[in-house]
């Protein structure tokens, strides 16, 4: 068993450590020119007037003047949850799209960007997971993004082979979002260890209350995402980024 240690916070005999993706480990600036390419795509396809691109940008969490993340928008959402908000606003002009249709269209645009140009993990993400490779101790990422754009997303960063699991929100998923404690108990069934032996990384509150739900060993809050240390409030520590986290 691994102990992880954050400053004078000690968690022993840990099995399974469980980290959110975006705003903990890559950086939520990669999504703007998929958003982009969403807004463009849409429009071609259903050949919406010219003022919904910077309607459908703003709706996607991108400010349409700036062309950067709106902090606590919808990119912050889980990807199903922001294909609904996209069925929705096209009902506004008498289009009925399926979940299925537009999560295709989700789909293809991922292919359509190169996601290697513009992803970023943050600072020490990749020797903390090599230091946890290291170890005997199962790496897992719970995400409200797609399984499929998740994997994606890791393997650009160069670092999906570090996982021995990438668990996303799909529409055939048997588990539910975050704050449940569903995908932390899933991870730890399909991985074969207690679920008290686990410790989550989150940069979102949601985390901090999905870890609490399961009964985790300990839940770790990080700055590097949407979060003030005020919203973390369910976290037994808090820290500036996964940099600080050393194992032992």
């Amino acid at each position: 068993m691994v102990t992880i240690v954050c400053g004078d916070t000690k968690y022993k005999d840990s099995e399974i450590i469980c980290f959110d993706k975006d705003g903990t480990l890559l950086n939520f600036s990669m999504y703007v020119p998929v958003m982009k390419r969403r807004a463009e795509v849409l429009a071609e396809k259903y050949d919406l007037p010219e003022m919904s691109h910077n309607e459908i940008l703003e709706l996607m969490g991108v400010d349409p003047n700036t062309g950067s993340v709106i902090m606590g928008g919808s990119i912050h959402l889980p990807r199903i949850d922001n294909i609904k908000r996209t069925i929705e606003y096209l009902r506004k002009y008498s289009i009925n799209a399926s979940i299925e249709e537009t999560s295709l269209l989700f789909d293809e645009v991922d292919d359509q960007v190169d996601f290697s140009a513009y992803i970023e993990t943050y600072s020490g993400v990749k020797e903390l997971l090599e230091n946890l490779k290291k170890t005997e101790i199962k790496i897992v990422i719970f995400t409200h993004d797609s399984t499929l754009a998740a994997e994606k997303h890791l393997k650009n960063a160069g670092i999906k082979s570090y996982f021995d699991l990438i668990l996303g929100i799909d529409s055939n998923s048997t588990y539910h979002k975050k704050p449940a404690p569903d995908m932390i108990q899933y991870a730890c069934k399909i991985l074969e260890v207690n679920v008290n032996t686990a410790v989550v990384i989150g940069d979102q509150e949601t985390d901090m209350l999905a870890g609490k739900n399961a009964g985790v060993l300990g839940c770790i809050g990080v700055l590097t995402g949407k979060s003030e240390e005020k919203d973390l409030e369910n976290a037994d520590i808090i820290i500036q980024s996964v940099g600080d986290i050393v194992v032992k």
